[in-house]
């Protein structure tokens, strides 16, 4: 389909120069009182080529835009699909300044270089072409001058452009990326630096960054000009040519005022294709910067290639050995055995990976060693989300109602569920208190209601689903005590008959098994 977009849209540039040539064709022609048949001829001519230049560059304007922004929505859809496929590990990487320009910035610039660098380059050599093949037909000696100039404007400037502008477009691109990050990290630490008073010295990296770009900015400005005034110098000379050319021949031969007239109008569209291609560019080097970045993130990300699901009732959960870590390995591997009916309580000093491990259990991150639910390796599946659920520390609270935020672990729970779920983590009062109910709209991170609440709200959402192991991160932290007891023994009772592992530093002393960690 490209392909013929191609084609629409040199066949607009060729209705541009049909259209100037029979419009000079019709003047000239009316000069010298023809029968009004040869007139009519002409003035269906032009009115021809001024529609099919509007209907051809209309045509190609739809059908490049389809492709394009299809290529953009599955170039999109690829990069997210492989970003979920790849352990929460990630996020430290997808959530940096870079990454995330490239997957906002660059992936639609990318896509851009089909639409505006490819596609005007193959329309301007298909109308340049035409527009040659017009003039031999017009007089052979045109070539003479259409020929030199055409090779010029598609082949050797367009190179001198590439070598200089490119290079200067892609360092740009860097830097402003560089510059992303900068900004990010001032932007992070701006009220410590404020409070400490290094905020101009934190200030002077992204400072300097700032001219650095604009020096690059202002050397592609000047290759820009350069290399404008070149092309229109080309372009003025092969005007001149061709009224010169057309001044000799009508001296030295007998042609006729019609083509005198054509020889003079056609260099004046028949590059019109160059000065749409030309201002592209000067900015292909980002592009194709832009497309180096995407490739490189496609490139780094690993999709699973799991494709079984773990669908049988988890009874037994066996650890030997694990440990995790998001970057460097840091704690001490452990082993223990629960099963159903079971409460592990997870214990140790802050840093020494409880949490780490909770997310290695949740399939969230890769482990060392061995974790066997039924006596099969958990990281032999795929789609255990089914059968092992849990909180984290900062659950988030979505910008939605009570009911959808609850629905998140079962979206097939009735509302009689959601309460229940709601009062055995004690948010009924809340619950009474709101004036829509379900229906109400709690806000973005749960702005409406304390973050108690939301911890709790993160807890109800759990046990809400229907799964076989519990995984709770620290569910009592910063609830006075008579309340955290009240909800341990709660929690329990409702989790009684699965497998339920809790995350704390304090409480929780009526368990099972107990593990300890370490760094």
């Amino acid at each position: 389909m490209m392909l013929l977009a191609y084609f629409l849209g040199a066949f607009a540039f060729i209705g541009g120069i049909g259209l100037t040539i029979s419009s000079g064709w019709l003047i000239t022609m009316a000069a010298s009182h023809p029968p009004i048949l040869t007139l009519g001829v002409a003035i269906v001519m032009v009115r021809f080529f001024g529609i099919f230049r509007s209907a051809a560059r209309y045509a190609e304007r739809l059908l490049s835009h389809k492709v394009v922004f299809g290529r953009l929505t599955k170039l999109r859809v690829d990069i997210y699909s492989k970003l979920a496929s790849r352990s929460i590990a990630s996020s430290r990487t997808i959530n940096s300044g870079s990454a995330v320009k490239t997957i906002v910035d660059d992936v639609e610039r990318a896509q851009e270089y089909q639409l505006r660098i490819k596609l005007p380059h193959a329309s301007a050599v298909i109308s340049l072409g035409t527009g040659a093949l017009l003039g031999l037909w017009i007089h052979p000696q045109s070539l003479f001058i259409t020929l030199p100039v055409s090779a010029l404007l598609l082949t050797v400037i367009p190179t001198l452009i590439k070598s200089r502008s490119e290079h200067i477009a892609r360092e740009i691109e860097e830097d402003e990326n560089n510059y992303t990050k900068q900004v990010q990290t001032s932007v992070h630490g701006v009220v410590e630096a404020s409070i400490y008073g290094y905020l101009e010295q934190n200030l002077a990296s992204s400072i300097s960054k700032e001219k650095s770009l604009r020096a690059k900015e202002e050397g592609l400005l000047r290759s820009v000009l350069t290399y404008s005034m070149l092309t229109n110098l080309l372009i003025a000379v092969s005007v001149i040519g061709f009224s010169w050319l057309a001044c000799v021949l009508a001296k030295s031969q007998d042609i006729p005022p019609v083509q005198v007239t054509m020889l003079i109008f056609l260099p004046l569209v028949i590059f019109e294709a160059i000065t749409t291609w030309y201002p592209n560019l000067f900015a292909a080097g980002k592009m194709i910067k832009s497309q180096h970045s995407v490739d490189q993130i496609l490139d780094n990300t690993v999709e699973k290639q799991l494709q079984r699901v773990f669908d049988e009732k988890i009874h037994e959960l066996v650890l030997k050995d694990v440990s995790a870590s998001w970057s460097h390995p840091f704690m001490v591997p452990v082993s223990c055995q629960i099963s159903t009916g079971q409460l592990l309580v997870i214990r140790g000093r802050s840093g020494s990976g409880k949490s780490t491990l909770a997310m290695a259990l949740l399939s969230l991150l890769e482990y060392e060693g061995s974790i066997k639910i039924n006596g099969h390796e958990l990281s032999q599946f795929s789609g255990t989300n089914s059968r092992i659920v849990g909180t984290v520390q900062k659950s988030h609270i979505f910008n939605t109602t009570l009911r959808e935020n609850m629905k998140i672990a079962n979206q097939g729970a009735s509302d009689e569920e959601i309460i229940a779920a709601l009062k055995t983590v004690e948010l009924g009062q809340l619950l009474s208190e709101m004036a829509f109910g379900l229906d109400t709209v709690i806000g973005e991170f749960g702005r409406v209601i304390s973050g108690g609440e939301a911890k709790r709200l993160a807890i109800a959402r759990v046990l809400l689903a229907d799964a076989d192991l519990y995984i709770l991160d620290e569910p009592t932290e910063h609830l006075d005590a008579e309340l955290a007891k009240r909800l341990e023994a709660s929690i329990a009772l409702s989790l009684a008959s699965k497998i339920l592992i809790v995350i704390t530093h304090s409480g929780w002393d009526s368990c099972d098994k107990t593990l300890t960690m370490s760094r």
